[in-house]
């Protein structure tokens, strides 16, 4: 089974394993993945394999003796080409790894028919998807339908809820509604069609030993939207929904924003998007008429029964009707297994290194806090651990040390990251000591590394994290001589930052891990003593999380524009019509006078009031060093 660790998948395995018909084996790409499965289905057996950039020997070894094979895996947000990486090619990889004549139940979606059709549409309808979504699924039906040494079977299952569903469309509502957004496009009035989770299991597992071709699976009816979202927020105990804002201005507003999402890579989706909109707005029903003729099975869950019971799981397990953070640093539409890679969406940066003004600024005002804890504890070697936590390309900002001749170490949980960071530093002709650590809990984390250092900073990393004071202690027992930790800086535009674009990121952000009172009594519990806090990065530049070059290349795609006016000498970019920053061309020598520019824009911050800074910094830096007074008393 493939997919096993997400939200149908967890239901399918736990069946499957409980049924004892026959053992039962799980592919999964991360530990925490793994974890998940042990969790819902303890007798499942769990191996590691990756569908996408996996090696096919090892899922052939994989799938190797299973006769039924049930593929769950895929992506359903993101890029158009990581879609097809993960739903296309991972199909692909999978076909080639059965053995002939093994089951395939491959579960596609009813995104393959479209929102254009004479409803309600059943297995014999035509196919017309039109998002990317639907058609990388239809690819993947194709690939697997197109198979000759063993039986296959579709599912294309409606909108699929249930407890345990975090990403879904009913939490995401719920979490708007948590937010007291009420108003919702249209009318209310197109219907909608969901199946509960354990009807589709049911079905899957009856699949798993007979019929063959597509089947449509869905709940005993299609439903008004407005009524689902009314039953939802009755069970959750939330405000009722309204309606009446206009489609037609919804949808070129949602195209833009995800024009500008995407340029600006951004993690997950902006929180409006031309599908949410078509989902929220289109009609659309299907007919579940051969699976009852067939299987003898119908659905028995109805959505006055199934949302109300789900709305109140999502606010029993989430405050105020927000759904949990069962992974901590989740990112939707990032593949299964990738969970545990917390921090932003990096890979952009590798082909577009385009940071924005604001972040290369914030590296350069890192580096004077980094020089001056150096000093203070007479450190000649740093760890940055761990190594993600702002915008940009992560783990460079110790590339300024290692210039200097301190010994420099990186440490992070992702080792695709960890190898491009490091990838990175080669390229610039150095040689960082590298320390990956397994997952993202830190309690896990190891007592010691193969290496000492003297000073530890991370640099906003803690607030990614459930448990920031674990961090903290992982790095108070790698450090000899002091930690520094630099978090981002509670203000009104961190206020503005999470109310208009990074309103879902900031739900799964742990913002206690700012609180600088909280991470000196957590210091002091850990036996270190804060000597030295202070703010640093002021102001914080509007293109720190959203780079303007990106934007702007997002809404003039197709035409060139004169140099865009710049602050005191950055490079244009005429072509683009943009202007942009990034810390590279310092690093390698290309570009001598950058440190001169950032020089003259940090005149407001030398010369700001000290009783305005905490309004404007955009990080606060806090450097322990260990309390020998308190270890000496025996604390």
């Amino acid at each position: 089974m493939t997919g096993a660790s997400g939200f149908i998948g967890s239901h399918l395995v736990r069946a499957l394993a409980a049924s004892g018909g026959r053992p039962v084996r799980a592919l999964v790409r991360s530990d925490a993945a793994a974890d998940r499965v042990r969790a819902v289905a303890p007798g499942a057996e769990v191996v590691r394999g990756d569908l996408v950039d996996g090696d096919e020997a090892g899922l052939r070894a994989a799938a190797a003796g299973c006769a039924v094979v049930f593929h769950l895996a895929g992506l359903y947000r993101g890029s158009a080409a990581s879609m097809e990486a993960a739903n296309v090619g991972g199909t692909t990889r999978l076909l080639a790894a059965l053995d002939p004549g093994a089951r395939l139940v491959l579960v596609s979606s009813t995104s393959v028919y479209g929102w254009h059709q004479d409803w309600p549409a059943d297995h014999a309808t035509p196919p017309r998807p039109e998002s990317a979504y639907g058609r990388s699924k239809l690819a993947a039906e194709d690939l697997a339908r197109a198979r000759t040494d063993g039986p296959v079977v579709v599912v294309r299952p409606t909108i699929t809820y249930g407890p345990g569903d975090t990403e879904g469309m009913l939490p995401r509502v719920a979490r708007l509604l948590a937010r007291r957004i009420r108003r919702f496009p249209g009318t209310g009035d197109n219907r909608v069609h969901l199946i509960h989770v354990d009807d589709l299991v049911a079905a899957l597992v009856v699949l798993g030993s007979r019929g063959d071709g597509v089947f449509v699976l869905g709940g005993p009816s299609a439903t008004p939207f407005r009524h689902v979202l009314e039953l939802l927020a009755s069970g959750a105990g939330l405000p009722p929904p309204a309606f009446g804002v206009p489609t037609g201005v919804l949808r070129p507003l949602a195209r833009g924003l995800e024009s500008s999402w995407a340029a600006a890579r951004l993690p997950g989706e902006p929180l409006l998007t031309a599908h949410s909109v078509d989902v929220a707005t289109r009609d659309r029903a299907y007919s579940w008429a051969r699976a009852s003729a067939e299987l003898a099975w119908s659905p028995k869950i109805s959505v006055e029964t199934g949302v109300p019971d789900t709305g109140a799981w999502l606010a029993a397990a989430g405050r105020a009707g927000k759904a949990p953070r069962t992974v901590p640093g989740f990112e939707p539409g990032r593949p299964e297994g990738e969970a545990a890679a917390l921090g932003f969406d990096w890979r952009g940066y590798v082909d577009d290194p385009d940071e924005g003004l604001g972040t290369v600024y914030e590296r350069f005002a890192l580096r004077d806090v980094l020089e001056s804890a150096v000093a203070r504890t007479g450190a000649t070697s740093v760890l940055h651990a761990p190594l993600f936590g702002m915008m940009g390309f992560p783990g460079l900002d110790a590339v300024f040390l290692a210039r200097q001749g301190v010994r420099v170490g990186l440490l992070d949980i992702d080792a695709e990251r960890l190898e491009a960071v490091r990838a990175q530093w080669a390229e610039l002709g150095l040689e960082p000591e590298t320390h990956l650590v397994d997952g993202p809990d830190p309690r896990t984390w190891p007592e010691t590394l193969s290496q000492r250092y003297d000073l530890v900073f991370s640099f906003a990393a803690l607030w990614w994290f459930d448990e920031p004071w674990a961090v903290l202690a992982a790095q108070a027992r790698w450090a000899d001589k002091g930690v520094l930790s630099c978090v981002p800086n509670r203000n009104v535009f961190m206020r503005m930052r999470a109310r208009l674009w990074h309103k879902d990121l900031f739900e799964r952000l742990n913002e206690e891990a700012l609180d600088p009172r909280a991470q000196t009594a957590a210091g002091e519990e850990l036996g270190l003593r804060a000597v030295g806090t202070g703010l640093f990065d002021i102001p914080p530049f509007p293109d720190t999380s959203v780079p303007l070059a990106k934007v702007v290349r997002s809404l003039v795609p197709h035409r060139k524009a004169a140099p865009a006016s710049t602050p005191d000498g950055a490079e244009s970019d005429a072509a683009e019509g943009a202007w942009a920053w990034s810390i590279l061309p310092h690093l390698r020598g290309d570009d001598d006078e950058m440190e001169a520019r950032i020089s003259r824009l940090t005149v407001l911050e030398r010369h700001l009031p000290a009783s305005v800074a905490p309004g404007l910094a955009h990080h606060r830096y806090t450097l322990f060093v260990p309390d020998h007074t308190a270890h000496e008393n025996g604390e």
